[in-house]
């Protein structure tokens, strides 16, 4: 059966809203309300480990193409950095998955860096060689750079 949540989801979710300001509980698709609130977690949990792929890819491009170092990987670096705090400052729950979400973001990084650098993929470290506090650090460029 097609129900409304299935054919309308702008229109279904602003009739749920105006029902709970209104209180009318026993009108509410409950069901459908729990799913749409966990796919909320789950999609700040999915932003949260683009920015940390995006981080951990360009730090490992910085420390095995050091010849290719630029302004544009040094910006992405910064940029990808402060996204991470402020989503983490916004979201401070996830900081319970924060280890997990590494794990997982670094094993895609370093495919990405293998697609972007052309480098094997054992180039790469098998698990992320720095822990959070030194590659979120706004002072941290790896290899001694600057």
């Amino acid at each position: 059966m097609v129900t409304d949540y299935d054919r309308d989801l702008y229109t279904w979710s602003q009739v749920q809203a105006a029902l709970l300001r209104e209180r009318k509980f026993d009108q509410i698709d409950l069901e459908h309300i729990a799913e749409e609130i966990e796919d909320m977690g789950k999609s700040e949990q999915r932003a949260l480990e683009s920015y940390l792929e995006a981080l951990l890819m360009h730090l490992l491009k910085w420390v095995y193409q050091p010849s290719f170092r630029g302004r544009s990987w040094q910006l992405t670096i910064v940029e990808q950095r402060k996204r991470l705090h402020k989503h983490l400052r916004e979201n401070p729950g996830l900081k319970s998955r924060l280890a997990a979400s590494i794990t997982d973001a670094y094993d895609f990084a370093r495919f990405g860096a293998v697609k972007e650098t052309g480098l094997p993929l054992s180039t790469f470290p098998e698990q992320c060689p720095w822990g959070y506090e030194a590659f979120s650090d706004p002072d941290f460029w790896p290899d001694g750079a600057e």
